[in-house]
């Protein structure tokens, strides 16, 4: 799953995962029926996640998966 943040940047299940992981974020709340999901990151600020599908990300955008929690730091 593929999802696209308020802030205009786009994570796999994994990226978010490891955020969770390594403190980063903080799961915040959910919508089971839309799958949005509410994270706080580490400054405090509360960050929208809507899931989309890959056909549906911008043209020249694609998501990788980080290996580690350092690349997620410097993302």
């Amino acid at each position: 799953m593929i999802y696209e943040s308020s802030s205009g940047e786009y994570y796999s299940g994994l990226d978010i995962w490891m955020r969770f992981e390594s403190g980063l974020w903080t799961p915040h709340d959910w919508d089971d029926e839309t799958g949005q999901e509410w994270v706080r990151a580490d400054d405090g600020t509360v960050i929208t996640l809507t899931p989309i599908t890959e056909a549906e990300l911008p043209d020249g955008i694609s998501v990788t998966e980080i290996d580690d929690v350092e690349a997620a730091e410097d993302h």
